[in-house]
This record gives structure tokens, sequence and C-alpha cells, in this order.
């Protein structure tokens, strides 16, 4: 058709259009079709006029609706449009065109709380589209309702799966409740979706980032060291999808510096022994991947630094990246004029900054000049007295430097601002430890305890394990998971190998025990000539070493452990102890008995509890080898008015019961009760009344009376012992007072008639 043609029959139907809606000019349908006329025509103006009638005339008139208000989209008038949307959904609740499209401006315009009202009536009338539910959720997140906009972002994921926009907020959220796999999971779909989105890229790796700090909390270090790698990997692609973007090389470096913080060290070797080469190669090959990584960071960061020197945070975070590095490396300096560069980038950071807060708590915590860490963290609370972690670095400093008093106040202060904050809590661990009062023990282990599970960091994690092996809770599983996971963090650590062999060896696993101390040397050897050199006495380990070999049935090893501390003048208290015990077993016994006199010239320089721990040892190991005349004549021969512990005590009391004629007289039978075990009392004052039972008559026969006698007066001390009241009734069964011996036990005892000298017999190993 020629274009004259055409204009013609423009024409005509636009006579045709008009003379219809003359004839009824209340049908909004004419209108609406002369207004699809005007807009053909490109005459916009009449166009929007006509439709403008036929929206007046029929408010539910979806088609005209749309179309008035892209052509006033389209001509910028954004407040024409939200009043004609405005005026229609007033006027018909059915007009659900104007309450979406009033929806999508209010969002526009971010008036959250009226899109959702709006987006929400819509959606009666578009229930299948995934744009409204879409719309919906960003308006839910936008106004904190993060559960109802995962429901909506999720309902548009459903309705159109490629709809990368809700699967990124919806994995933001994910992370923003804690939900990691879940945030992963969305951030790969939309990876999926569009391969080429550097959003979506972004979000993967700050997903897998997050996820592997909560990895690192529960002691995951493998699966944390897993999810970093992926994570690195991804900012790289991300940066080469973006380019020169700040932010990204700030995120590479992050993953980066993260992974070289919790990279595990993975000893696949453990059950089957590792030599000393082949466990330094291991050492040093998970050292250098850790170095690897940190460098990594710090070339990141610099990238980061020079496309946006202006940013302070990134000054800080190279200053604490370079700051690993030189632990890593340990080339701290310690010369106070000196300026390290991770105290110049931190300076740096405080240039643009100066009354940043943390800026100068992170100078503090990286600076190697004592006056400079004070003066920082000092200015810290000068900006905010609330700060918790500058109180607790300037404890630790007080504690160094040994102001205890200022460092518990410090500590205390700190904890009470943020308890979750665990260098106050390992400070505070720190100083119970080295208090002799009675339950400062306890308290240190309560309180390092607190920090390895607020901050699973191996310094505080071998703490927690000398603490617990001197308060007795080895066994533990929190000491368990928190030693094994110092040995992951730290192998170049002999305290890390030494504690996990005390834990191994406390559970009776002695292979586990005698691998970690031997892996304990070996990292000795390392350390060795470094700044590090005797930061763990290696006569401990080598004793440790040698006692676990001789509980595994390897007394040859263990005699040739102790063999080579003597030769180098090292051998201790504890090591002639364990070097007897061996000579011993081989059936060396005339050795054996050397060494433990060698052990008992030792006595009065040991303290009151090793002493009196050696003496019942020096005593068991006489009884073994020579009888218990042997043992009687050693106990003869101890000082005046010892401190027996409570195996020295059942010993002599049950050497009396055996040896009548020879009494020991026990000293300690009038110390007031606060001061002796009402076990260990009860056990002893049994063991007296069976000597004068054995001892009390001759031909042979119990004297009976001298035990009943006895007895009788030790039930007043003790009225609520089962033991005495038992061994009381046997008695009386032996005197054939039946009735007497059911009042002495008591009807709810049962009658359990021992002789305590069958215990001392299970204490010593050969019977008499």
């Amino acid at each position: 058709m020629s274009a004259p043609a055409a204009k013609q029959g423009a024409e005509e139907e636009a006579e045709r259009l008009l003379a219809a809606a003359k004839l009824n000019p209340n049908d909004g349908g004419h209108f609406r079709s002369l207004g699809h006329h005007y807009a053909r025509a490109g005459d916009a103006q009449r166009a929007a006029r006509c439709y403008q009638r036929a929206v007046a005339l029929d408010p539910d008139d979806a088609e005209a609706g749309e179309a008035l208000c892209d052509l006033l989209d389209a001509e910028g008038k954004e407040s024409l449009e939200l009043a004609v949307c405005k005026e229609a959904a007033g006027k018909s609740p059915r007009a659900f065109w104007a309450f979406r499209r009033l929806g999508y401006l209010q969002v526009h315009q971010k008036k959250w709380s009226d899109a959702i009202q709006s987006l929400q009536h819509s959606i009666r009338g578009y229930p299948t589209c995934a744009d409204l539910w879409e719309a919906l959720g960003l308006a839910y997140h936008r106004l904190g309702m993060f559960t109802a906009a995962v429901k909506s972002y999720g309902r548009a994921i459903e309705l159109d799966s490629s709809r990368v926009f809700a699967l990124i907020e919806s994995g933001n959220i994910q992370l923003m409740l804690g939900y990691f796999r879940k945030g992963v999971e969305q951030f790969r779909s939309a990876v999926e979706m569009a391969p080429h989105n550097h959003s979506a890229y972004f979000g993967l790796a700050s997903a897998l980032l997050a996820w592997s700090k909560h990895c690192v909390t529960i002691g995951a270090f493998t699966w944390a060291a897993n999810l970093l790698k992926e994570a690195s990997e991804t900012a790289k692609v991300c940066t080469s999808l973006t380019g020169n973007l700040s932010c990204v090389w700030k995120l590479h470096a992050d993953t980066q510096l993260a992974l070289a913080r919790c990279s595990p060290w993975e000893d696949r070797h453990i059950k089957r022994g590792m030599d000393e080469q082949n466990f330094k190669a291991s050492v040093l090959q998970w050292r250098n991947t850790c170095l690897s990584a940190a460098n990594s960071a710090k070339l990141s960061y610099q990238r980061a630094l020079r496309l946006t020197p202006w940013e302070a945070n990134i000054h800080i975070d190279t200053a604490i990246c370079l700051d690993l590095i030189c632990t890593m490396e340990e080339n701290n300096s310690v010369d106070p004029i000196v300026w390290e560069l991770p105290e110049k980038m931190s300076l740096g950071g405080l240039m643009l900054e100066p009354v940043n807060k943390d800026f100068w708590v992170t100078l503090g915590s990286v600076s190697s000049n004592q006056a400079l860490k004070q003066h920082s963290l000092i200015r810290a609370l000068q900006l905010d007295t609330s700060l918790s972690e500058a109180w607790a670095y300037l404890g630790k400093i007080y504690r160094q430097s040994g102001h205890k008093q200022l460092a518990r106040q410090a500590f205390d202060r700190a904890r009470s601002i943020d308890p979750s904050l665990a260098l106050p809590w390992a400070g505070m661990s720190a100083e119970n430890n080295h208090q002799s009062r009675a339950g400062a023990v306890n308290e240190s282990y309560e309180s390092c305890l607190r920090a390895v599970q607020i901050l699973p960091l191996p310094e505080f994690q071998i703490g927690l394990g000398t603490i617990a092996a001197r308060s007795g809770e080895l066994l533990s599983p929190q000491v368990l998971m928190a030693v094994r996971q110092a040995v992951q963090r730290a192998p170049h650590y002999p305290e890390s190998h030494n504690i996990n062999g005390l834990v191994s060896e406390v559970r009776s696993d002695f292979q586990s025990a005698i691998t970690s101390y031997q892996h304990a040397k070996f990292a000795l050897d390392m350390v060795r000539g470094s700044k590090l050199d005797n930061r763990y006495p290696f006569v401990d380990v080598s004793v440790n070493l040698a006692r676990s070999l001789c509980k595994a049935g390897l007394a040859t090893d263990a005699v040739c452990e102790c063999e080579e501390l003597k030769t180098q003048g090292l051998l201790n208290v504890d090591g002639l102890q364990v070097y007897a015990l061996a000579l011993w077993k081989l059936g060396r016994h005339d050795e054996a008995l050397s060494i433990s006199q060698n052990l008992a010239e030792n006595l009065s320089n040991m303290k009151q509890e090793s002493a009196t721990g050696a003496l019942g040892f020096i005593c068991t190991l006489a009884y073994n080898i020579a009888g218990k005349d042997s043992a009687a004549s050693v106990i003869h021969t101890l000082p005046g008015q010892p401190s027996y512990n409570r195996e020295l005590k059942f010993i002599i009391s049950a050497l009396d019961a055996l040896q009548p004629s020879k009494r020991f007289q026990l000293p300690h039978l009038s110390t007031p009760p606060r001061l002796t075990s009402y076990d260990v009392m009860s056990e002893v004052h049994s063991n007296i009344a069976l000597g004068k039972a054995f001892g009390g008559e001759s031909n042979n026969c119990l004297g009976v009376e001298g035990g009943l006698s006895y007895l009788k007066k030790v039930l007043h001390m003790y009225p609520d012992c089962s033991l005495v009241r038992n061994h009381l009734g046997s008695l009386l069964l032996s005197s054939g007072d039946w009735t007497a011996s059911h009042k002495a036990v008591g009807p709810s005892r049962t009658m359990e008639p021992r002789c305590t000298l069958l215990a001392c017999a299970c204490y010593f190993p050969k019977s008499t």
C-alpha cells in the first residue's frame, strides 16, 4: 500500500473511532482503541488524553492504564504517572495494574512500607508475576524483614529460575542470618545462570569466606581451608571480570590472609610413625604454604591500595598482613628506633583517619615497641573508654612488665565491657595460673577454656592443655579437641605435640603418645638456635617419652632414652623414677635399686608434693624387688613428720597390719579432719584395726577384741562411713555376734567384708 493510501486509511479509521466514541461516550473501550491509533501514528499527546479518558471511565482497564503509564514514563513525567495510578487504585480495588505500577514506582522512590502494601495487593491479580515477587522481596529486604524477603525471592525464583538478582539478594540475606551453606548455594546458582556477572562471583567469594570463618570457630580447619581456596579462585575470576576494582582485590586479599591463618598441618603418617626428616619436611611445607598465601594477600592489598589510596581500611589490613608475614619469617626487629612496615602502614591509616579508635588498637597490636604499644592503646581509650580490646591488650602489656595488679584491673574491665572477647579471659587465666592460692588453678582452667571457646588460637589452646595437666582435666573432651587443633595450627611449636602426648597418655593410647613426644623432640630441634630456643624444656619431653615407652612395654627403649639424658647430665627427679622403673621391668634389679637410692638422696631438694610421691615410688619399688621387710626398712629411715600423701598413708597403715611387731606410729592420726581426706583416714583407721586384729593374739588367731575396741572409737569419729561399719561388721561376725554385726552395718548397707590389705596388694603388684 502506498503512503497516501495508508494515510487515507488511518484518517478514515480515526474518523470511525471518533464517531463511535461520540455515539457512546461512556464506553472506555472506544477511547482505548482511539489511543492505540494515535500512539501508532506518533501523536503521543492525543494518545495520552484518550488513554486517560478510558481509565477514568474504567479504572480496571489494565491495557489502557499500562499504555498511559508507558507514555508518561517515556516522557519522564513520574509524578503524573504516580497520580494516575493512585487515582485508579483509589477508585477500584480490582485495578491491579495500578497497584502493580504504583508498587514499582514506590520501590524506585525507596518508599518501602508503601511499596509492600501496593505490591501485596497487586499480587492478588498477578500471582504468577515474578517481577512483583522480586520487587516485594526487595522491599522486605530493605526494611529488615529478612524471612519475608527470602520467601518472596524464593517465589520469584520458582516462577523464573533465571532471576539472578533474586538469587544474589537471597544469598546475601542467608549470609546475614548465618545460613552459610544456603547462601553459597544461592550464589553458585547465580554464577551458573550468569557466568559473566561479577556481582555473582563477588557474592560467592564473600559467602565462602564467611562460611570458612564459621568453620574456624568450630575447629574444622581443613574444611575452612578448602572453602578459602575456592573463595580465592572465585575472587580471582571476579578480578578478571571487573578489572581495576579495589573492593574485589581487597576481597581476594582477605581470602588469602584467612587461608594463611587457618591452613592446617595434615600429618597423614601419624599412625605409622614419622622420622625426623619427614617431620621437618612436612612442617616446612605447611609453613611455606601459609607464607605463600600471606604474600599473595600482601600483593592484592597493595593492588587495592594503588587503586584507592584514600581508603584507610586497606592501610590497616595491609599492616595486619605484614605483621603476620614478619611473625612467620621470625624477622621482627627489636630496634626501638627503626619503624617496621606494619607500623608504617598503620600510621598511614591513622594519617587519613586520626580519630579512628580501632586503628590505634591495631597500631598497638602490631608494634614491637612497648612504649608505642602502650601509647597507642591509651590513645584509643581516650577516644572511647569502653573499648574492650584496648583494655585487653593493655592488660597483656602490664602482665608482661610485671604489674600484676594493673593487669588484673585491665582484664576485669575488658571482660565487664565485652564478655565475648577472648584475650582478657586468656590473660586472667595466665594470672591465676601463677598464683598459689586454693582454687587458682581451677579458675585459670575455666578462664582459659572460655578464651579457647571464643577464639581458638593455638596459644590459647596450648595454654589450656598446660593448665589441664596441672588441674587433672586432661580427660576433658574440650581439652582433647583444643590440643588436637593446636597440633594442626602450630606444628612448629614443641608444646603442642608435648601436650598432645600427655592427652594421649592419660587415655592409655601410649603409641600415639610416643609419636607425639617424638614430634615434640623433632620440633625442638627445628627451633634451636632461633628466638624460640628453650621455649620448652627438652628434658620434660624426653622424660615424657621414656615414661610412655615404659607404659607401652618398650622398657628397653625407655632405658635408652634415660641413659641419653644421663649422659648429657639432664636426668632429673622424674627421669630417675622412670629410669628405675624401666630397669626393674627389664629385671635389672640392682641397677634399679641404685637409681632409687640416687632418687632418695634428692628428696630434700624436692617440693613437698613431689617428695611424697617419690617416697611412695621408692617404697613400692623396694617392696617389689626385696619384699615388705625392705619396704619397711625404707619407711623407717624417712625423716620425721613427713607430709604423707594418700598412697603412702595407705602403705604405712597396711604394713603396720602386716608387720604388727614394728609399728610406724603414723604422726598424722591426730591431724585435724580438715587437713586430711575423709576417705583416706577411714581407710587408714580400718587398716590399723586389722593390724590390731592380726597382731593381738598368738597361735595365728585373730585378736578380734583389740580391733573391735579400736573400731568402735573410730565409729564415733566417722559415724557415716560405710567402710568403717563394714570392717566392724566383719569382726563382729568373726566373734559370732550376728545381731551386733547387723546393727553395725545397718539394713541399708551391703555386707562387703573386705580386707584393705587386698587393696594394698593391688597397689603392690607383688602379693603377700
